[in-house]
């Protein structure tokens, strides 16, 4: 069976223009992992957004000095997810950083991304209701990468866990 892992992006913004500002994974079984990501030039800062900023609270300056380069963290990220099941909540958006982000770095993707619903499609809807519930107190979704990925295996945890009681 493929390794399950989870995935979230946080970025400068939500518009065509935004660019990815921190990722994070976490396997079903493991820790979470988070890297900051430098700004490439390339990346527009007219797209950074304010209201992005107050959510997620990182500054562009901390960006510029403490992110890794885009090289690093495509490299870092098919290192860690290649062969596994890759999970997102929100694939969309962040396919999208993704796709930016390996495009600046000159890399292919070695990974694909899925929807974290088709995960949970086969559990009765209650017992996923009833976990996504239990996670937004005991876990919540904070807008970075680490709260993000642990909210997602939380939710996973709980609903496999009262779909097979052991």
């Amino acid at each position: 069976m493929e390794k399950i892992a989870f995935l979230d992006l946080e970025a400068s913004g939500l518009g065509p223009a935004s660019w990815p500002i921190e990722v994070g994974w976490c396997f079903d079984d493991g820790a979470p992992e988070t890297m900051l990501i430098r700004p490439v030039e390339e990346w527009p800062c007219e797209a950074w957004d304010d209201h992005a900023a107050s959510l997620h609270g990182l500054a562009y300056d901390a960006l510029k000095t403490s992110g890794l380069s885009v090289g690093e963290v495509c490299a870092r990220l098919n290192q860690a997810l290649e062969g596994a099941a890759v999970y997102s909540d929100a694939p969309d958006w962040d396919g999208f950083w993704l796709y930016r982000l390996f495009v600046a770095a000159g890399v292919r993707q070695r990974f694909s991304l899925h929807d974290f619903g088709d995960l949970l499609s086969e559990l009765p809807p209650q017992t996923v209701s009833a976990a996504v519930a239990e996670a937004k107190i005991s876990s919540p979704h904070r807008h970075r990468a680490r709260e993000d990925v642990l909210h997602m295996k939380k939710i996973f945890d709980l609903a496999t866990a009262r779909a097979n009681p052991s």
